[in-house]
């Protein structure tokens, strides 16, 4: 199994219901594809865990930096794992409730997703997105 998280910022190109689609269609295809993981929005940044067999997430990585909604697409990290993190979420989101996106959330924070029982060094890359206030 595999983990690959990266960061990117919104375009000029997101329209106002892309999250709402672009969550729609992961939890659709991840399901199929064995992949589990989360996507945050801040308004401004994305970060999106993914994980599960290499060969499906690479691909699926590949589309990701094709797609016009984001850019400045960054790896963060890559790893071989043990055990899935995200294991009963096709693709789970948050969406900052301080950003006019569609599909925001009412919760203040991602505590729900900090407090989990997370591999220290995951941790530190989600807290380290948390802290970007985006817009």
């Amino acid at each position: 199994m595999y983990r690959l998280i990266y960061v990117s910022t919104a375009s000029d190109a997101l329209a106002a219901d892309d999250i709402e689609n672009i969550i729609a269609t992961a939890q659709r295809n991840n399901a199929a594809r064995d992949i589990t993981g989360i996507l945050l929005f801040n308004g401004l940044n994305f970060l999106q865990v993914l994980e599960g067999p290499r060969k499906e997430i690479e691909q699926l990585f590949m589309h990701i930096n094709m797609d016009q909604r984001h850019v400045s697409v960054v790896t963060v990290l890559q790893e071989e794992m043990k055990e899935r993190i995200f294991r009963t979420w096709a693709m789970a989101h948050r969406v900052s409730p301080q950003s006019n996106a569609p599909g925001r959330t009412t919760a203040e924070d991602m505590s729900d997703i900090l407090e989990g029982e997370l591999p220290e060094h995951v941790q530190r890359v989600l807290n380290n997105f948390d802290q970007l206030k985006g817009i």
